[in-house]
């Protein structure tokens, strides 16, 4: 009551980020980038690759070699720097993110992972999905742990289509050698933040502009000069001369 303003809000919410792959790609890229998209931090990050969304022409050669690399990853205490992964956050976050492997369970194919052990912490196996339906659960809701939902189509028109399915846009990333699609993404890939042939995660703030749209955010841009007008006031004046 009182106020003559309206209240600034500049939020960063969640994602449903994912990695488009193209028939026409470096597999081994590929598959790298999904993986240290997807499990980096325990999958915890808002930019954090949930989903793969792979062309039927590389489809099982990726899935598999992503399989590999997933089942290698070491998992333990983060202290040592020899671990890739340690324990997700707190007890809420290890029951939210098993509930979402037992979904996963019955919407897709289990390839990798799908365990876990609170016995000496919050630990969960990086855990991979594959053949699974664009509008599937694990396609649509934030996890915002180590689970990966992977989807086959048929085209890049198709790739597009489901990576822009969801209700979140924050990052999302493309793996291609064909330059059309490559610019074809740029203008058609709704996320805030766009990565062309390297993971969809590691924006540094302060270097790259980051922020994300629809659910995802308020179109801000943290680490760009167009964040400062959230905090000013803009006048526009004219005079008669």
């Amino acid at each position: 009551p009182g106020q003559i303003w309206l209240k600034r809000v500049i939020a960063e919410m969640g994602g449903k980020d994912a990695i488009l792959v193209d028939n026409d790609c470096d597999i081994e890229l590929a598959a790298e980038s999904i993986v240290k998209s997807a499990f980096g931090f325990q999958g915890q990050k808002c930019s954090a690759c949930s989903r793969a969304i792979i062309n039927q022409d590389v489809y099982d050669e990726i899935v598999k070699l992503v399989e590999v690399k997933t089942k290698a990853l070491s998992i333990g205490n983060p202290v040592d720097g020899s671990i890739y992964m340690g324990p997700v956050i707190d007890k809420s976050a290890f029951k939210k993110i098993n509930e979402y492997i037992e979904i996963g369970k019955t919407e897709g194919r289990l390839i990798a992972g799908g365990t876990s052990d609170g016995s000496l912490g919050y630990f969960i196996q990086p855990t991979v999905f594959a053949d699974l339906k664009p509008f599937s659960r694990l396609m649509q809701e934030e996890i915002f742990g180590p689970v990966l939902a992977i989807c086959k189509v048929a085209s890049f028109d198709e790739a597009l289509e489901v990576g822009n399915n969801t209700e979140f846009g924050l990052t999302g990333a493309v793996i291609s050698n064909n330059r059309f699609n490559l610019e074809k993404a740029r203008e058609d890939f709704h996320v805030g933040n766009l990565y062309l042939n390297r993971k969809c995660t590691g924006a540094i703030v302060g270097y790259q502009p980051f922020g994300g749209f629809n659910m995802s955010g308020t179109d801000s841009k943290a680490g760009g000069p167009d964040y400062l007008q959230l905090h000013m006031q803009g006048k526009s004046i004219s005079e008669a001369l």
